[in-house]
């Protein structure tokens, strides 16, 4: 590697006056030990995808939240800890796992605002499990399953299979495939999907795997994390980016009152 800052700034000049117009992708970011992290693999797979990632902080702010979504063309809902059960009126099971309080309220707020304006949506694990209690479905807090959710392989191996319903977005998004091989590292999972969603995959022991609007064509929750899965899960990067360049183009943004 070179170390000359002035070469590579003169490089990006040389490509084009201005950079390719690519759609924003929101993704929301972890919370731990009073750091906001986010793991490489996601906006990883977003750049991958065409997309430019931008990481939202959790902040349930009124303001920074609309202006955060004035600013987005696409919103990824990231995996991490299960969500409080007091959210979705239940008191918590003995095998409720870690919460992560600070992610909570933003991100249900986050995902309805988002809905609202009809932003291009995919939930990864924890995502899926946002979307169906921010939008009416119910969460099991514990799954009991006798497939093992929670692998111990690599997170990049996939230790399970999902079956796909023909005439849904995952399986076009994956040529019409009717079973996908998935990694998981889930011990909760979506229970009921609300009026708004659909069933879109299970595992070969009943649990919802991937979910879909029954209201639109652009969002979408899988409860395995595609991040790591490399060129095998980019598909799903590459319809949310295609989404978002849809919603981008046909979208006015509000503009500023000064």
């Amino acid at each position: 590697m070179k170390y000359d800052l002035q070469s590579k700034l003169d490089s990006i000049y040389s490509l084009s006056k201005e950079g390719k117009c690519r759609p924003v992708i929101g993704i929301t970011a972890n919370f731990n030990d009073g750091d906001t992290t986010l793991n490489k693999p996601y906006y990883a797979q977003v750049v991958a995808a065409g997309g430019v990632p931008m990481l939202i902080p959790p902040v349930a702010d009124h303001d920074v939240l609309l202006n955060t979504l004035d600013h987005i063309d696409g919103l990824l809902l990231s995996g991490g800890a299960d969500i409080n059960p007091l959210w979705a009126g239940e008191e918590p099971s003995p095998n409720l796992h870690h919460i992560n309080a600070e992610r909570d309220l933003p991100e249900l707020l986050l995902t309805l605002l988002a809905y609202n304006r009809q932003i291009p949506i995919l939930g990864i694990c924890r995502g899926i499990q946002t979307l169906a209690v921010a939008l009416g479905g119910e969460v099991m807090q514990d799954i009991g399953s006798f497939i093992k959710h929670t692998q111990d392989a690599a997170r990049s191996e996939t230790t399970h299979s999902v079956s796909v319903a023909k005439d849904s977005i995952l399986s076009s998004i994956y040529n019409k495939v009717e079973k996908l091989y998935v990694n998981s590292f889930h011990h909760q999972a979506v229970k009921t999907t609300g009026h708004r969603f659909r069933v879109t995959a299970t595992a070969p022991d009943g649990i919802i795997e991937a979910m879909e609007s029954t209201e639109s064509n652009h969002i979408l929750g899988v409860q395995w994390h595609p991040e790591c899965l490399g060129e095998d899960g980019l598909p799903l990067f590459q319809w949310l980016v295609n989404e978002a360049i849809k919603f981008r183009t046909t979208t006015i943004k509000p503009t500023s009152n000064k």
